[in-house]
């Protein structure tokens, strides 16, 4: 199957909506940026819509106005379009970008001028997947549908919060930085637990309910996609890749990468590799 950038550089589009869905729910934009380590990318202001953005792939620090936070791949994020948007990715990034107006989407999200959703980029990525799964106009009334859907799952993830303020635990929420930033080094749960100055036992229960997965889940996460950006760089072993993301060997990486990506790591470096000699183009369009 191809992947979502693959899928949205087809000839896809979105159909017009009328003035009706207009004014309750259409999306007018759907995008994947493709967002290269060190880069900067600047998105102007536009009027009267709600931009939901998720990393489909790494992760970059969002800066909209005077705020600025970080967003990792399966996090989402909603702000409102008056906001000029900043860009800035540590590492290499796919992020998705979805504009939306109608007064369903004003009911939903404007109580705040953004909302961070701890749990939001499935959802995304499902209204993703569903459309650019089309290889036709997509009718305006079923992107309607999808939005709502995605409107409806995002009230439902339970994580909602102000954008560029975090309403998890303060274990949680220390748990999920130093996993961002030395999954390379942690030697398990158990270690993270000593650091933390708490029982691994609580740890994994406390992040179970305000993450919906266990630590050793999410942490084994941000190894993959920090491996399939260096797979992506074509020039590392599957062992230096192993042992760069901190896995115990590379056996045990092989079996994690396929159970989440859907191929081992050579395949997938052999498929980047391709889709380079192809020329494939840096962003995927799909917009009204």
């Amino acid at each position: 199957m191809p992947g979502l950038a693959e899928q949205l550089k087809q000839n896809i589009t979105l159909e017009a909506p009328g003035g009706f869905l207009s004014g309750l729910l259409a999306v007018s934009e759907l995008r994947v940026l493709h967002l290269p380590s060190g880069s900067v990318r600047e998105l102007s202001a536009a009027h009267g819509v709600w931009r939901v953005l998720s990393p489909l792939s790494g992760g970059l620090r969002l800066a909209a106005g005077e705020r600025g936070f970080p967003l990792e791949s399966g996090q989402a994020v909603v702000v409102r379009g008056e906001d000029e948007l900043s860009l800035l990715p540590a590492v290499e990034c796919e992020l998705c970008l979805l504009t939306l107006c109608g007064v369903a989407a004003d009911r939903v999200f404007g109580a705040e001028d953004g909302l961070f959703f701890e749990r939001g980029g499935e959802a995304a990525r499902r209204l993703v997947n569903v459309l650019a799964a089309r290889h036709k106009t997509v009718p305006a009334k079923e992107a309607s549908a999808r939005a709502y859907e995605l409107l409806m799952a995002l009230c439902g993830t339970g994580t909602a919060g102000p954008a560029g303020r975090s309403t998890l635990p303060p274990v949680v929420e220390a748990a999920l930085g130093i996993m961002r930033r030395d999954y390379a080094y942690l030697d398990g749960i158990s270690e993270l637990a000593e650091r933390l100055e708490v029982s691994q036992e609580y740890l994994t229960r406390c992040f179970c309910k305000y993450t919906g997965v266990t630590p050793g889940k999410y942490l084994n996460r941000v190894r993959i996609e920090n491996a399939k950006l260096l797979l992506r760089q074509g020039r590392h072993t599957v062992q230096f890749v192993s042992d760069a993301c901190g896995f115990s060997n590379a056996n045990y990486f092989a079996r994690v990468f396929r159970e989440s990506v859907g191929v081992n790591p050579r395949e997938y470096a052999r498929a980047q590799e391709a889709s380079v000699e192809s020329g494939g183009a840096e962003e995927a369009l799909y917009v009204l």
